[in-house]
């Protein structure tokens, strides 16, 4: 049998959408895939790559704890047997991620191989904090360590530098900020600390070296973080001037020019295995033409919709005998990277001018259970028939309760993303400025005795405005 090919593939600091595309390339031509733990789970799916077909295995999924030794024979065997393997791993594969080990492995072994770099978490989950790692004329040079050696024990002496990135040391932060100062970092040395950067649940906080220890104690802060000193961890100062803005929709993507974002998603997507279920009489008419357009309500629901077409062996040419509405540009920049072109995209229910092409039409709309119900009746209204088919629903996500990092608003989409965080939080929550995307979900929020500004990604003032009656008191 032929041997197959492995990739080294770094997947950047977390976020999905970090990964380089050649990256994104070989996950996408993969067929066993052995992911780091710490990494989302929905990774694949975020990338709107089915995993339906490929054998993907996470390191956190059993105990003990992987050994690399153990790593090593996984991607050996799957090799070996002629498959197209991908080891996805954390950062860069080559910075403190022993990509190095797996190579020497594989080569001793005659196995192909390729090692793709990504964006490693010392440099990208400060520059996505807002923390520059060299400023020009002033800080010239930065240093990354770790915070133990090879073994456990504490680094005897840490390198000296404008700025050190302490990698792996929050669990052991007051040993690191004992040995920093016993270096001679002197105590009101700025520090900053990233927990989960560039992920959901991110929070950051900043004080002085000999206090920073003490600060992320009393937060919980646990792992990921990385720790930051001197120069870069003072934030930027257009990063400065920006608000902090704790945003709870789904998918930050559309929204980062709000201010410097921080993901605290109120809800979760779980299938609707009944919406699948109907999604094959559907494919069953699109096969017969039996529809004349598709409307696609969100980039979930396109993600939701290529995932289910793998599931069943079918491709994008079963879409062929119908038009395609997106709503959203994400949901159309997602269904292009899918090769499929969207015959009309809208921004929503008030972009009226598609609504008028699917007048007397046959129509499949594929969406979550929070599609708006204004949507639904506009399409009920004006076409001779729809299919409503929910590919997925929302809950309030599990992880809803974590402590609140500080910020100066709060951002919401939907009426039931209010209600999560209400029952999460209580007014705690709703003390800094509230936003909100529309009057539906200003609506739900003036219920609970919240006074929120719409505010449109794109058109919103810079400048944080704080009403008076915002706050809950």
């Amino acid at each position: 049998m032929t041997l197959g090919k492995v990739f080294i593939i770094g997947a950047g600091p977390g976020s999905p959408d970090l990964i380089s595309l050649r990256g994104y390339r070989a996950l996408v031509a993969a067929d066993a895939v052995l992911a780091d733990r710490l990494l989302p789970r929905d990774f694949l799916e975020q990338l709107g790559i089915p995993a339906g077909d490929k054998f993907v295995q996470w390191l956190g999924d059993e105990q003990p704890r992987w050994s690399q030794e153990a790593i090593n024979e996984w991607l050996v065997l799957h090799a070996e047997s002629g498959k197209t393997v991908a080891r996805l791993k954390g950062g860069d594969p080559l910075v403190f991620g022993r990509g190095d080990d797996e190579i020497q492995c594989l080569a001793d072994r005659g196995i192909p191989w390729e090692v793709i770099p990504g964006p490693s978490s010392c440099t990208a989950v400060p520059t996505a904090a807002g923390h520059p790692l060299t400023r020009h004329a002033r800080d010239r040079s930065f240093a990354v360590a770790t915070a133990r050696v090879t073994g456990g024990a504490i680094q005897e002496s840490f390198p000296r530098a404008d700025s050190l990135v302490v990698m792996m040391g929050v669990g052991v932060l007051p040993l690191v900020v004992a040995r920093l100062l016993d270096d001679g970092w002197a105590p009101d040395t700025p520090a900053a600390v990233v927990e989960r950067g560039t992920l959901p649940w991110e929070r950051r906080l900043a004080g002085p070296l000999s206090q920073i220890a003490a600060l992320a104690r009393r937060a919980s802060v646990g792992s990921p973080a990385l720790v930051i000193l001197g120069g870069a961890a003072v934030a930027s100062g257009a990063h400065g001037v920006r608000p902090r803005v704790l945003f709870t929709g789904l998918d930050p993507e559309g929204f980062r020019d709000l201010g410097e974002l921080l993901h605290w998603p109120a809800l979760e997507t779980v299938p609707d295995e009944e919406g699948r279920r109907m999604l094959r009489s559907v494919f069953a008419r699109l096969r017969r033409n039996g529809f004349d357009w598709m409307v696609i309500a969100g980039k979930l629901a396109a993600t939701s919709l290529f995932a289910a077409m793998a599931e069943r062996g079918v491709d994008a040419r079963i879409l062929a005998g119908a038009k395609i509405a997106a709503i959203g540009r994400a949901t159309a920049i997602r269904l292009r990277e899918r090769f499929v072109q969207p015959d009309a995209v809208a921004d929503g229910v008030e972009d009226s001018a598609w609504l008028d092409q699917l007048a007397g039409q046959r129509v499949a709309a594929i969406h979550g259970t929070h599609a708006s119900q204004e949507l639904r009746n506009r399409l009920d209204e004006v076409a001779a028939s729809v299919a409503h088919v929910t590919l997925h629903s929302v809950a309030p996500h599990p992880e809803l309760g974590r402590p609140l990092p500080d910020h100066d608003a709060i951002y919401f989409v939907s009426p039931s993303g209010v209600h999560a965080f209400w029952d999460a939080y209580g007014p705690a929550a709703f003390r800094e400025e509230v936003w909100c995307l529309g009057e539906a979900t200003q609506a739900a929020l003036a219920a609970h005795g919240v006074e929120a500004r719409i505010v449109v990604p794109c058109l919103q003032a810079r400048r944080l405005e704080r009403p008076e009656s915002a706050a809950v008191e």
